[in-house]
């Protein structure tokens, strides 16, 4: 089939996937007219998410994305053809669909061509090989991407991996220059022993895909159908990943490799096409990829990393024996500053993070400012813990509690007020430090600074 048109009347898909879903799998009647692409998650769509800890992440996020609406593999109706040529739509010609690993551009052709298949990332033959009405990863369309039909055949079920030199390369249509990495993927070995290393421009896309997978399929039973899930989990041990193929559905199953997939999503952050892509795929299933729209709550998750930034340089090897391992050298307070995120994301476009620097001497004046690589030079009473340094904010006033907030608006500041080397970019990581009066400070020096923190903004 051909991509759906975007005519009818798809109002109430639009304003309550989830709901829409449910109905659908009941076998109730309702319109499959595509429905209105909106940009983005709805108001109100992650409000039960909490991201205080990895545990309550997982729980929370899990029941938000849980239960979509399944759509069949292959049909005269909707199917995943339908949705996956409109999710992966080539930006610029929409008679187009520009495909995962050769990143080609190739008229649609709807299901059954020559040119182009259905990429399972993580592998159907690793726990869902058995395509029932019951088994929702197998049509799951964040987990699918069309994809060259030669490329996917090469791809087969080799587990992601960094590979080396010593690879075969699969060129993207930019072309391949026989030098690892260059812009090509690159293959060696077969099945579970096997290596495919995505190009750089999509394994980022490839490892979200499989990260939304260990946290939507965690067993159990589909909410509304009472159909079976799996548990798809991700690891890094190959023996456990070979122990799922076993030809049936599974009720554990294995893919790998995480610490792969994780290092891949830090360096291809989410772009638009991903975007664009995920916003497709939501408006039929009615769930969203909850790391195309929060990609740092893969480093909570993962990585039991669920503070905003990576705090670093505390209050070691300070100039008069003023040490705080906590924060910052230590002020006339006894302890020393500390600079954090006291609110907001470190999401680009919503620009709504908000730091606190706190422990200064009370209404003294300190400001933040912010480089492009680390330091450790002592400085004043304190260590200059940022290099590069491409500017600072607004000098504040600290409070009575010996604290000062920078933000909202940070990333704004830094095109109005910074040199272009320190417009915030996406995916690039930048490096903030306080500074503040200290009078009667230990060392004499009548200033200090706080430890450093470094953040790396996202979409």
């Amino acid at each position: 089939m051909g991509p759906l048109p975007l005519t009818g009347s798809p109002h109430a898909m639009h304003s309550s996937p989830r709901r829409l879903g449910a109905l659908l799998a009941l076998g109730l009647a309702v319109p499959l007219a595509a429905p209105l692409i909106a940009q983005g998650p709805p108001g109100g769509y992650y409000d039960p998410v909490d991201d205080s800890n990895p545990a309550a992440l997982r729980q929370t996020l899990h029941a938000v994305i849980d239960d979509h609406q399944r759509f069949p593999y292959t049909s005269g109706s909707t199917d995943t053809w339908d949705i996956l040529e409109l999710a992966m739509e080539d930006p610029s010609d929409s008679t187009r669909i520009v495909e995962l690993y050769k990143n080609a551009s190739l008229a649609k052709q709807g299901g059954g061509n020559s040119f182009y298949n259905r990429e399972h990332t993580w592998p159907n033959s690793y726990g869902f090989p058995d395509n029932g009405s019951g088994n929702y990863p197998y049509t799951d369309c964040h987990l699918l991407f069309l994809c060259d039909i030669g490329y996917n055949s090469n791809r087969g079920n080799k587990p992601f991996r960094t590979c080396n030199a010593g690879c075969s390369e699969r060129p993207t249509i930019s072309g391949g220059s026989g030098t690892y990495p260059g812009n090509s993927n690159w293959m060696s070995g077969s099945a579970v022993q096997g290596t495919w290393e995505t190009w750089m421009g999509r394994r980022g896309d490839v490892a979200r895909g499989l990260l939304y997978a260990d946290v939507r399929y965690e067993g159990g039973t589909h909410g509304v159908t009472g159909f079976s899930e799996p548990d798809l989990v991700l690891t890094d041990v190959e023996a456990l990943i070979a122990s799922t193929q076993t030809g049936n559905n599974e009720s554990l199953a294995y893919m790998g490799m995480l610490a792969v997939l994780l290092t891949w999503h830090v360096e291809d952050p989410v772009d638009a096409r991903e975007r664009a892509k995920n916003d497709v795929v939501f408006a039929f299933q009615g769930n969203r990829n909850p790391f195309v729209d929060h990609p740092e709550w893969v480093a909570c998750l993962f990585e039991s990393d669920c503070g905003v930034g990576a705090p670093y340089c505390f209050g070691t090897a300070c100039p008069c024996g003023n040490g705080d391992a906590g924060a910052g050298c230590a002020n006339s307070t006894g302890s020393g500053a500390l600079l954090a995120a006291q609110s907001g994301s470190l999401s680009f476009s919503h620009d709504d993070l908000v730091l606190e620097l706190s422990g200064m001497p009370a209404n003294q004046f300190g400001i933040v400012f912010m480089g492009g690589s680390t330091a450790g030079s002592v400085f004043g009473d304190g260590r200059l813990c940022v290099g590069t340094v491409h500017g600072r904010f607004p000098v504040r006033a600290a409070d009575a509690g010996g604290s000062l907030l920078e933000g909202p608006g940070i990333v704004a500041f830094t095109f109005a007020g910074f040199p272009p080397a320190g417009w915030i970019t996406v995916g690039v990581p930048y490096f903030f430090q306080g500074w503040y009066r200290d009078p009667g400070g230990p060392c004499g020096q009548f200033f200090n600074l706080s430890n450093g923190l470094e953040l790396l903004f996202t979409p």
